[in-house]
């Protein structure tokens, strides 16, 4: 755990060392990337940005260092003259740039073209991660998964659906993952999906705190107080550290609950900008520590159960529903619900 800690801590000290922005129009890539991977995907992103240079075709880039500092670009979406924004965006889950207004203004217009690999990993095209409209590049996801303690188990059985989170038998003995405001958008959003209001009331009387990921990865197994039987985690950070041998990692057989990592790249550039969105293709998946998100362009790991399936809410499901706005609204009633059922 030392080590993904110290990891963390080096990217909260990089972002002390950020310069003024660039004007949100002059910039090739803006890139939010999941704080595990940021500094290995930036070394990458600067190693081609160095290619441009050497080539007399400089490129600007933003990489917003810190897990959950405030960036300069953050009221980008309310951007409303095409031309402002950056060449190529790219994000985490459901966030600012599904946002209707965000949506209806340049991704239903066709300011973006989705760009993929020659080889798209099995389970996005099982999962139905490619965007059948062809605007949004999910180049990997950020899978939730189950973490359990065996011991505080004891005679009850490993949950193996998140269905299985609703029996009373769980009770006080989950913990959600969570951070600030923030949830696991994937989680209450495929629960909600798929059995309304009354699946969150459930999970909620069950789950007994919410938690940073990063904390319950060092917590599971252990006698701290606030240690349960099960942890909603995120898989990177299940498999990046050593458990105790009572700790077992379970995969939910209905699917891991995928949230995406994405990008939205103007159609108009990608000629221009390949070797960049050509790193989200293909190179997102050469760094070792990046399997823990499912790359697009990424080979079916071992490590992976053959059930191993990803539980992706469905594009329908997105255009039919202001994705954004639902994503608040269940966060913040999930949160209601565990205040008023603690």
């Amino acid at each position: 755990m030392r080590g993904l800690q110290s990891l963390i801590h080096s990217i909260e000290e990089t972002a002390k060392e950020d310069e003024a922005p660039t004007p949100a129009e002059h910039l090739d890539l803006l890139l939010y990337s999941p704080c595990p991977v940021k500094l290995a995907v930036k070394a990458h992103i600067d190693a081609i940005a160095a290619a441009y240079a050497d080539q007399g075709r400089p490129v600007s880039i933003h990489i917003p260092m810190g897990c959950t500092s405030i960036d300069p670009y953050d009221p980008l979406c309310l951007e409303t003259d095409p031309e402002k924004l950056p060449a190529v965006i790219a994000s985490i889950g459901f966030g600012d740039f599904w946002k209707t207004d965000f949506v209806r203004r340049f991704v239903d217009t066709g300011l973006f073209e989705a760009v993929l690999p020659s080889r798209i990993h099995p389970l996005h095209e099982k999962s139905g991660l490619i965007d059948p409209d062809g605007r949004y590049t999910i180049y990997g996801v950020n899978p939730y998964i189950f973490l359990v303690d065996t011991r505080r188990l004891g005679a009850r059985p490993v949950p193996r659906t998140w269905e299985d989170l609703f029996h009373p038998q769980y009770r006080g003995d989950i913990v959600m993952c969570g951070d600030g405001d923030d949830m696991a958008d994937a989680v209450v959003l495929n629960i909600y999906k798929e059995h309304g209001h009354a699946g969150l009331e459930s999970l909620a009387e069950n789950v007994s705190s919410i938690m940073h990921s990063s904390q319950m990865a060092k917590i599971a197994g252990s006698s701290d107080p606030s240690a349960r039987a099960v942890f909603i985690i995120p898989y990177f950070f299940a498999v990046s550290t050593r458990q105790p041998d009572h700790v077992r990692m379970g995969w939910p057989e209905d699917g891991a609950a995928a949230s995406p990592l994405y990008l939205l790249a103007k159609k108009s550039e990608q000629d221009r900008l390949s070797d960049l969105l050509a790193f989200f293709t293909e190179g997102f998946a050469s760094i070792p520590s990046a399997a823990g998100f499912i790359p697009i362009g990424g080979k079916m790991s071992s490590e992976l159960p053959s059930y191993a399936d990803l539980k992706w809410v469905g594009w329908r499901f997105v255009r039919d529903n202001d994705i954004h706005a639902l994503r608040e609204e269940l966060n913040t009633r999930f949160r209601t619900l565990h205040r008023n059922l603690s």
